[in-house]
């Protein structure tokens, strides 16, 4: 488990009244909601629950003492506590944040739950805790896959098995098999009420939520896994504000059965990476620890961090003092493998048995506030799809914002706000290597991934390590892996 946090010598934050939803006053009785039977026998679409018993006569503060105990756990079923605590940032700054937990924590928790472990909802019904999935796969040596072999016909390039590494997911992702069920409990015990919705995961491209969970209540939701891609689950509650103080997360939906392509009968990988990208605006964070409500025309979000799988700047490029952030940095997030031949007309072609001519994929996820222009050096990336949606190889189209809708290399990923792109990075010899330097490497190679958007590099007077960065690495025949 890698830290999250440094322990706190203080109460940061004055006591505050309970109010629930309706603006009253309560004492809370979260043995008095919802019951629960077997898993099986959880049939609903979609529900929630709270149950709220009028306050006694005392002065009243603050829901912010011990956590409460963890829920009994029930078959199938995956518990998210939405809890708050302090997290240390890249300069050391410890900044109040609020999440989806694995287990109840209270405010001055030294290691407060504010993100998931990642969890897998299988087909039989079970949950699974993993960070690699497919689940019976290999993991990849500090994330980078191992090649086939040398490919004889291209010196200085390898063959890509074929279905046979798994891939790395960082905290807060959610992945569900295709036939699977997705059941849910919420505890909310915060002192608003909040909700978890999982954006566009129903049937017509519709969210799916819980409703408004008042301060001590709890919530269930139960859905099928929706069509193989990448969601987004949040609280859209004063959207985006409670999406800014960290109430968000990747739901994953994936087929057992073709587990190394993007989506049944589309485009085939290597491996895959989640990058999820989110900004922590100070300001709002002040106010919202405070007792008060952000007001967003009053103070128009001013970002003083950008992350990368919760991580930003050295942290990100896995170059932090923290051996173990720095692994998982490289597992989870820095795009790594080697050389290889790539012919985007077929990305799941195979000219030797076992093998296949594909890149690693990249699926974005912009869970945050800013718009991003994600920028690679070194290989230009191949848009796939976006929002779960696939783009035309052929026969583009222009959308109502302007931007052309066809399958296409690009130097400049856009990714507005609640956004997802699935994008191939083809992990092939860079255009301007000569073949006198191309074929005498001795090293990896590393390129720079940084934002394009100005106020992701110049956050905080121009201190990039809170900026949105990370590396990709193309792997030497000699020390590479």
């Amino acid at each position: 488990m890698l830290p999250e946090t440094q322990p706190l010598t203080q109460e940061p934050v004055p006591g505050l009244p309970v109010v629930a939803a309706d603006g009253r006053e309560h004492t809370l009785n979260r043995a008095s909601a919802l019951k629960f039977g077997a898993a099986a026998g959880l049939g609903i679409a979609a529900a929630f629950a709270a149950v709220a018993s009028p306050a006694a006569a005392a002065a009243p503060r603050r829901a912010r003492g011990a956590a409460l105990s963890m829920a009994t756990p029930l078959p199938g079923v995956l518990d998210l506590y939405i809890n708050e605590g302090y997290t240390k940032m890249v300069d050391d700054s410890l900044v109040y944040q609020r999440g989806f937990g694995d287990r109840p924590t209270a405010l001055r928790d030294a290691k407060p739950s504010l993100r998931i472990t990642p969890k897998v909802f299988t087909r039989d019904g079970s949950i699974v805790e993993s960070r690699t999935y497919p689940l019976t796969a290999a993991p990849p040596p500090n994330g980078t896959p191992l090649p086939s072999g040398p490919d004889a016909a291209n010196p200085g390039q390898f063959l890509i098995r074929r279905n046979y590494w798994a891939s790395y997911f960082p905290q807060r992702t959610i992945i569900a098999e295709t036939g699977s069920t997705v059941r849910i409990r919420v505890f909310n015990q915060l002192a608003g009420s909040h909700a978890l919705t999982f954006a566009q995961a129903a049937h017509g491209r519709a969210d799916i939520t819980t409703g408004p969970i008042p301060p001590g209540g709890e919530a269930y939701l139960e859905f099928p896994a929706p069509y193989s891609g990448t969601y987004i689950y949040h609280d859209p509650t004063n959207a985006p504000v409670q999406r800014a103080m960290g109430l968000f997360g990747s739901l994953v939906v994936l087929d057992p059965q073709d587990a190394w392509s993007v989506a049944p009968g589309q485009a085939g990988f290597e491996r895959q990476w989640l990058w999820v990208t989110h900004a922590i605006c100070t300001t709002w964070t002040g106010i919202e620890a405070g007792g008060g409500t952000v007001d967003q025309d009053a103070d128009p979000a001013l970002p003083r961090y950008f992350m990368l799988n919760d991580r930003s700047g050295y942290e990100a490029l896995g170059h932090s003092p923290n051996a173990a952030l720095n692994k998982a940095s490289h597992e989870e997030s820095l795009v790594s493998g080697y050389p290889r031949q790539i012919d985007i007309r077929d990305f799941g072609e195979d000219l030797v048995l076992g093998t296949i001519r594909a890149g690693q994929m990249v699926r974005m996820v912009n869970a945050g506030i800013a718009n991003h222009q994600i920028h690679f050096h070194g290989n230009h990336l191949w848009t796939v799809r976006r929002n779960n949606v696939e783009w035309p190889r052929d026969f583009g189209m222009v959308d109502e914002d302007g931007h052309v809708v066809l399958q296409q290399w690009e130097d400049v990923v856009e990714l507005p706000p609640m956004d997802r792109k699935d994008c191939m990075i083809p992990m092939k010899r860079p255009p301007d290597a000569t073949d006198q330097v191309w074929f005498n490497r001795t090293e990896d190679w590393k390129y720079p991934m940084h934002c394009h958007a100005e106020m992701s590099q110049t956050a905080a007077g121009g201190m990039y390590p809170g900026g949105l960065v990370a590396h990709w690495e193309l792997k030497s025949s000699v020390n590479g892996g």
